[in-house]
């Protein structure tokens, strides 16, 4: 029986088996989000007993609301610095490698974790963790979409954020046994568990044969190739892949740097992909996700009037915060569903309206005591995040930008996400004790201006083949409701993602 071709295979074994290992440097970062979620006042705040030695080391490390916001924030900073260094390690030396010696880095961070006696130190391993996640986390984007067909990369394509909720989750989970002295330790610490389980699955997966092919390696690459989709002929997409390569990274194999893309100084003009990559990344923040997922128990602890105080037993706002996790996950998931049946900025608008609704009822209910309806708008308001503005804002470079560019165009976005997950994080508290009930209507307006902006700068990428994509969209800052600017869904043979 004659093979069929890949190109229209959707998700095959082995393919699935590559993203999932690559995934859990992604399920790493979500962890290291969570991480500081529940212990985080019985760590400063010695709530459980006074401060003590357990086996050499410091029961809890007392610091002010302002300094736990540093150190919470030392996570996204250290992200911001991952992404940036890495984008030359992710080109140079493949996307396998980096997500394999990132994983050395999370270990270091692990052992700065367990062993903190202060509160810099533990800021320290928080940075450390964040360089290895943040390095980790857009290269894997860049994986997936390079080692998947296009059908499998409608659904897989939002697997960096479901991996993400899925460490969230776990994380929350492992809070609420481990969030009391010493045991917060090992909660921090297993992140290089995480690590050390990553860098052995990956250890059985291909590199990216994009990637394989823009380094000249076109035997290896036809190899790797041949492995993903193995119940397919890749005979055609190998050539198609070449010929793609070729076209992107031009005769001189260019590879375009940060600095490049910001100046503008590429073969094409990706204005309009760099300004969407970025826009995208910042209202993924300034929706004020970052608040929900850093202050979650703070949240659900005003709105249910709840004191602070210890107790061996999880409180109300933390079973509300496993809980909000676990329906996050559950969201990501049906997310992934719906990207294959709808449009990339169907997805985006409805995330973003809704959650603009969903704002206002959350102040709503918390303005007029209504707290059963401020909890559900909560969990509304998480669950619409994780369809639309939590996965696609990762996907988008890699469907838009040219081989030579995506590298550098990640590393721009990502770091924008990152900065804004310091900032709401930052600001999230003290907003909230300023503010109480009515800040979520600022997250009201930023949502509804995504809404405007993206109806009229982001182009629907669902099914369109990338080279009629890059080639239609690289044209400066334009409004892509005009019809000329319209990319019709692609089956031919040459819309190969790798």
């Amino acid at each position: 029986m004659s093979k069929v071709p890949s190109h229209t295979l959707g998700i095959t074994r082995y393919q699935l088996f590559c993203v999932l290992a690559a995934s859990i440097s992604s399920l790493n970062f979500g962890w290291n989000i969570s991480a500081t979620n529940l212990p985080g006042d019985i760590i400063i705040k010695c709530l459980a007993n006074p401060k003590h030695n357990i086996a050499g080391l410091p029961s809890c490390l007392p610091a002010n609301d302002i300094t736990w916001g540093l150190v919470v924030g030392g996570f996204p900073i250290g992200a911001l610095i991952g992404a940036f260094s890495c984008t030359w390690f992710a080109d140079k030396y493949g996307r396998k490698s980096v997500l394999m010696y990132s994983n050395i880095i999370s270990i270091a961070s692990a052992v700065l974790y367990g062993t903190a006696i202060n509160i810099p130190m533990l800021a320290v391993a928080r940075i450390v963790a964040g360089i290895a996640q943040g390095c980790a986390n857009g290269t894997f984007t860049n994986y997936v979409v390079e080692i998947t067909t296009p059908k499998a990369r409608n659904s897989l394509g939002s697997m960096t954020q479901m991996s993400i909720s899925i460490g969230q989750m776990l994380s929350i989970i492992a809070s609420l046994g481990l969030s009391h002295p010493p045991l917060w330790r090992i909660l921090f610490a297993l992140t290089g568990v995480i690590s050390l389980v990553n860098m052995t699955l990956l250890m059985f997966c291909v590199e990216s044969p994009k990637w394989l092919a823009c380094k000249g390696r076109l035997d290896e690459a036809k190899t790797a190739l041949r492995q993903l989709p193995k119940s397919g002929d890749c005979t055609e997409e190998f050539q198609a892949l070449v010929d793609s390569v070729q076209a992107e990274m031009g005769p001189k194999a260019y590879t375009a740097s940060i600095l490049d893309i910001i100046r503008g100084k590429t073969p094409e003009n990706l204005r309009h992909q760099l300004v969407l990559a970025v826009l995208a990344m910042a209202f993924q923040q300034l929706s004020g996700i970052s608040g929900v997922a850093f202050y979650s128990t703070k949240l659900f602890g005003s709105v249910t009037t709840q004191a602070v105080e210890y107790s061996i037993k999880p409180t109300m706002a933390q079973i509300l915060t496993a809980v909000l996790a676990i329906v996050g996950t559950a969201a990501t998931l049906f997310g992934m569903g719906m990207a294959g049946l709808f449009g990339r900025k169907t997805l985006m608008l409805f995330s973003h309206g809704s959650m603009a609704l969903f704002s206002v009822l959350i102040s709503v209910g918390t303005v007029m005591g209504f707290n059963a309806l401020a909890i559900a708008m909560v969990f509304a308001f998480y669950s619409v995040y994780l369809l639309g503005p939590g996965p696609l804002p990762w996907v988008f470079p890699g469907e838009m930008t040219p081989i030579y560019a995506v590298s550098s165009i990640v590393a721009i976005s990502g770091s924008v996400g990152y900065i804004g997950i310091f900032t709401i994080g930052m600001a999230f508290a003290p907003l909230l004790n300023a503010l109480g009930g009515y800040t979520f209507l600022i997250f009201a307006a930023t949502n509804l201006l995504a809404v405007v902006l993206f109806m009229f700068l982001l182009p629907e990428t669902k099914d369109c083949s990338i080279a009629d994509t890059i080639k239609t969209h690289s044209v400066g800052i334009h409004n892509v409701m005009l019809c000329q600017y319209r990319v019709a869904p692609s089956s031919k043979k040459d819309d190969v993602s790798f």
